[in-house]
């Protein structure tokens, strides 16, 4: 389980709490130093970004759920997210749904055929990042990075770093393309961006 820290409570948050909540936990990015004991810089980073992929899949609209599997899977790319940030998630539920988590450094489409959600920062071995944003389109994933420029190019969700927060850019025709839709309350937190050159 999360120990008890602000961006762990977040998670705990009722929905009509999502505005403080992003935005608390967008305050701990870079946390002022203290005399108290604090996690290192790249731990607190990982936990946050985990701590909003998870609101994200919260609030999202998936199309249908699949028969052979009806957990919210979050697939997440090796090496980007320490796998500790993820700690205790088999034991939460998403939408009255399980969650799963699962770590890839190459592609296979039989591992992500079943993905609800997927984060990347650089391309995995077996595919580029075209061939991603269309398998997302396919399969109706929810297709997340930190890569810079992601959400202009066809992405989903961009996460970015600014003023010392942690903040996000969502691409709504790249969703409507995955018929994937997000809740009001996350949109009026992200900055919403067009899509130039985008999978048709």
């Amino acid at each position: 389980m999360f120990k008890s820290t602000p961006f762990a409570d977040a998670l705990r948050k009722p929905r009509r709490r999502l505005l403080s909540v992003v935005a608390a936990v967008g305050v701990l990015l870079f946390p002022a130093q203290s005399a108290t004991a604090q996690a290192p810089r790249s731990e607190a980073v990982d936990a946050l970004r985990a701590a909003f992929l998870f609101n994200f899949a919260k609030f999202t609209t998936w199309p249908a759920v699949s028969d052979l599997d009806t957990s919210i899977k979050f697939c997440i790319q090796a090496n980007t997210i320490d796998q500790t940030a993820f700690a205790g998630w088999g034991k939460k539920r998403i939408q009255n749904r399980p969650v799963r988590v699962a770590f890839f450094s190459q592609f296979n489409e039989g591992e992500f055929a079943n993905c609800s959600i997927m984060f990347v920062s650089d391309e995995p071995q077996g595919i580029d990042m075209e061939g991603l944003r269309n398998f997302a389109i396919e399969h109706n994933t929810l297709f997340v990075s930190d890569i810079e420029g992601f959400s202009a190019s066809g992405g989903h969700i961009e996460l970015y770093e600014q003023s010392r927060r942690l903040r996000f850019k969502v691409n709504l025709g790249a969703l409507d393309k995955a018929k994937l839709s997000l809740g009001a309350g996350v949109l009026n937190l992200a900055e919403i961006v067009g899509t130039t050159g985008a999978p048709k």
